[in-house]
């Protein structure tokens, strides 16, 4: 019995799906759902713990800027989400906005990479914080493992999903740049989105840094701003950083100057139906959002091998006492 038409039109849609970009990024954003749901169930049967510290120097107006930090940022995320949330409603689908803020929150599972091997990153023990998962990812092993924590109101988490801030700053920057200088070639918009970008960064780090929310602890000192002190800039964070998050500023640029779909969500209009084109757009972007952190990660690891040792005049209350300093 030969199929019907509408059947054989089906499974041939189907197949062609199966070949475009949204299908690729929306399974690669399957696996990175996957291990992250691995890792995190994994640490979370073996117990949640907030551990406790004391006895260090941080003063009364600095423990309440990092409490302030943590509102501010959370509320900000939160005021991204309903905006990408009505946006998306408006659009009536998954804006590429909201597809790579998804994917930016969800690879927060990947936080520890950064401290893979050394530790590159310490943060203050007086932020809300939680016992690391990094012993459930394969081959994590740092100095000092057990003194590792994950602040998901800074630096995990919410700092995570709020890179979308750095793509709208550099997307709105090329946006105005093409309407005011229409005869300016591609390279030197691109040029001018990605300084943009490193400068927001650095920024954007400043503040965090000063306000006392985490340190870089093994940079690499020719490199780096502020060399020797605890309130140092590596330069490849913010070098790194504007790597990932400029492809996506200018998939955001290319959509609104010439109508182009982004890059990821190419083919999802071949899905049977609206709902199953939205879950393949926000799928793609968990893929995209993971792969581009996973990236970013991996360069300031390899960074972190040529960096240290760490600044001594890093706060006590950047590390727990009595456990010496993750050289």
């Amino acid at each position: 019995m030969s199929r019907s038409p509408a059947l054989s039109a089906t499974a041939a849609t189907t197949r062609r799906l199966r070949t475009t970009p949204a299908f690729r990024w929306a399974l690669t954003g399957t696996v990175f759902t996957a291990a992250g749901a691995w890792v995190l169930t994994g640490w979370a049967v073996a117990g949640v713990t907030s551990p406790a510290y004391g006895g260090d120097s941080i003063s009364g107006a600095r423990h309440t800027a990092v409490v302030a930090a943590q509102v501010l940022l959370a509320t900000v995320l939160a005021g991204c989400a309903v905006h990408l949330i009505r946006s998306s409603l408006r659009c009536g689908q998954v804006t590429l906005s909201a597809g790579i803020t998804l994917g930016f929150l969800l690879s927060s599972w990947q936080s520890p990479l950064l401290n893979y091997h050394n530790v590159t990153m310490v943060v203050n023990r007086h932020l809300v914080h939680v016992n690391s998962w990094g012993p459930y990812i394969p081959g994590w092993h740092p100095p000092r493992p057990e003194a590792q924590i994950e602040a998901p109101l800074t630096t995990t988490g919410v700092g995570f999903g709020l890179l979308i801030l750095c793509v709208w700053a550099q997307a709105v920057f090329g946006l105005k740049l093409v309407e005011r200088f229409p005869r300016w070639r591609p390279p030197r918009v691109l040029a001018a989105v990605i300084g943009l970008g490193i400068v927001t960064d650095i920024l954007l780090e400043a503040a965090l840094i000063n306000t006392g929310v985490f340190s870089y602890a093994h940079a690499w000192r020719p490199a780096t701003l502020f060399a020797g002190h605890w309130y140092n800039i590596p330069l490849s964070a913010p070098f790194t950083a504007t790597a990932v998050t400029t492809p996506f500023a200018v998939m955001w640029i290319l959509e609104r100057t010439r109508g182009t779909v982004p890059r990821i969500y190419r083919g999802a209009e071949l899905a049977s139906t609206a709902t199953r084109q939205n879950v393949v757009r926000a799928l793609a972007g968990v893929g995209a959002g993971n792969l581009a952190l996973l990236v970013y990660l991996a360069l300031n690891v390899l960074c972190g091998l040529i960096g240290g040792p760490q600044p001594g005049d890093t706060p006590s209350y950047m590390w727990p006492a009595g456990t010496g300093w993750p050289q």
